[in-house]
């Protein structure tokens, strides 16, 4: 048996969450022993990721990042203090760490023990001035770092030029899956469209992600205002909350889009969301491989996305989806208009979304992958990842 201490800051229920998730839910357990050790707000209730863990019959640990809600300056040593012990006390053959803070706290401390460590890295958000630290704090101790995973080859690509070893990085693409039966996924498109008053013949496009300057959400809005200048109206559903919502909001109001575009707030599971849509748009100025595109895909629905990071790993424009610039809304609401006006493009799009994620991007072959890492450090050697 392997005991892998994991180790991440479930603040929100995002990307690098759902990636966990997807794992912890499908890995051997019989091979391997994995403790979370969740870095949390101790003011907050459990996140929607502990709960889900508990429903998979985890045991883990939360470890408090703050004793106060302002700034508190010995947050670091003093988390990267509990991690040591638990690590020390617990008798790990490995520890897997996700995000920057995960890294900062996790890495040194399971150095200084000998453990092997692994960070996937998910990308770097360049907003505000603790961000930037601790994304440059984050590049340092990667070099602590035994193995590290990248989700693209873009952010591999990033990690290489901050003086990281490329022979140290392997890309380990993200994966998705839909288990939803066809009368489930109907079942939840009527009930999650009758929940917010939208038509079952309406024409629904719509994000899911974190409400930031990074994902890009104010362009899918502009996309949706050149919709006056067209006889074809559609809805745009916006699934999430972050710090752009009350700029996001205006925008919406000064455009007079108040009965186009909707709102759902912070869901706990957006996927079950996700029937409600006819396309899915991802307007994002920066990405890793994105769960919700996968998402999005795997349930068969048509995607549109910018061209970054590794977005074009994923889609073939043209193919099994809409590739267009970043930042440009009008070529975003000209892909939603033609796709309206093609049913037939979007149902190849629905096939070929479904036949990318299965062939490429499916959860068991990921799984293997990450277990191949677990057992070849837990061995104490690394001869690479076997696709």
């Amino acid at each position: 048996m392997i005991r892998v201490a994991y180790i991440l800051t479930p603040i929100t229920f995002g990307g690098s969450e759902k990636v966990s998730l997807n794992f912890l839910r499908h890995v051997n357990r019989e091979r391997y022993e994995i403790f979370p050790i969740l870095l949390v707000r101790p003011w907050e209730n459990d996140p929607y990721f502990a709960c889900e863990l508990r429903r998979c019959g985890y045991h883990f640990e939360r470890v408090p990042v703050a004793v106060r809600r302002d700034a508190d300056p010995f947050r670091v040593p003093r988390v990267a203090g509990r991690i040591f012990a638990l690590l020390r006390e617990g008798s790990f053959h490995l520890a897997h760490t996700h995000g920057y803070f995960a890294d900062i706290c996790g890495l040194p401390a399971a150095r200084l023990l000998g453990i092997p460590g692994i960070s996937t890295c998910h990308g770097y958000i360049s907003n505000g001035g603790n961000l930037k630290l601790y994304n440059m704090l984050d590049k340092i101790v990667l070099r602590l770092c035994t193995r590290i995973m990248a989700v693209s080859e873009g952010i591999r690509g990033d990690l290489m030029i901050s003086g990281l070893d490329g022979g140290r990085i392997d890309v380990v693409h993200n994966a998705a899956g839909s288990t939803l039966k066809e009368e489930d996924f109907h079942r939840l498109r009527l009930e999650k469209r009758s929940s917010l008053s939208i038509g079952v013949d309406e024409f629904v496009a719509g994000f899911a992600g974190r409400l930031s300057q990074e994902k890009g959400a104010r362009y899918l809005i502009e996309a949706a205002s050149e919709m006056k200048h067209h006889g074809k109206r559609y809805k745009l559903l916006i699934m999430g909350d972050g710090p752009e919502r009350e700029c996001l909001s205006s925008m919406v109001k000064k455009a007079g889009l108040d009965r186009d575009v909707l709102f759902t707030g912070f869901l706990e599971n957006s996927e079950e969301w996700l029937p409600a849509l006819d396309i899915f748009v991802l307007p994002s100025l920066t990405e890793g491989t994105p769960m919700a595109l996968l998402e999005a895909m795997a349930m068969g629905i048509p995607v549109i996305a910018s061209a970054v990071g590794g977005v074009p790993d994923v889609i073939e424009d043209g193919i099994n989806g809409f590739l267009v610039p970043p930042g440009e809304s009008r070529a975003i609401h000209e892909r939603i208009m033609l796709l309206i006006d093609k049913p037939d493009q979007m149902k190849r799009f629905s096939r070929a979304g479904k036949e990318t994620v299965n062939s490429r991007y499916n959860v068991r072959d990921w799984c293997r992958r990450i277990e191949q890492m677990y057992d070849s450090l837990a061995e104490g050697g690394y001869r690479g990842m076997h696709a």
